[in-house]
């Protein structure tokens, strides 16, 4: 976590779950629908009030710097909803704020096993602006294997 609040928060952990339309033929350029990402950041000190996770569901477009296949470095922008929690209850006792997400990835991807399928490695950057008291930013960084179900190898 960086930024506001992230003097009091320890470092976070999370999961996401993604799925790739592709674009072309290739595989190289796809949109992209993450529809889970979750952090959690653990607070240093109980008595602080400090934001301590968000939710947010995405879509973007990931770009692979490669005209011959489906690995290599690529960047990926993306935007969607976001719902902030904070240990401390607003004026409503709400606790929470939902707002817009805004997050860029970059890294390499990396081709494994067959029918195509890759092993992700990444640095992604995310804001979650859902209110004043309730924005976030974080860096992570960011492993995941990817397989495709419906689609077959290329010849």
């Amino acid at each position: 976590m960086i930024g506001k609040n992230s003097s009091n928060a320890k470092i976070g952990f999370g999961t996401f779950a993604f799925t790739q339309i592709p674009l072309n033929e290739v595989g190289n350029r796809n949109v992209v629908i993450e529809y889970l990402d979750f952090a959690f950041f653990p607070q240093k000190n109980e008595d602080l009030v400090s934001i301590i996770a968000y939710l947010s569901i995405k879509a973007g477009y990931k770009y692979i710097f490669s005209e011959e296949s489906n690995t290599g470095f690529y960047v990926e922008p993306s935007v969607g909803y976001c719902r902030v929690v904070s240990s401390d209850d607003d004026i409503n006792g709400k606790g929470y704020g939902d707002g817009i997400a805004v997050a860029g990835e970059a890294g390499y991807i990396l081709g494994v096993g067959q029918r195509d399928n890759t092993i992700n490695f990444g640095v992604k950057y995310e804001t979650d602006m859902a209110g004043a008291k309730y924005k976030v930013s974080s860096i992570g960084l960011r492993v995941s294997y990817s397989f495709h179900l419906f689609r077959k190898r290329r010849d």
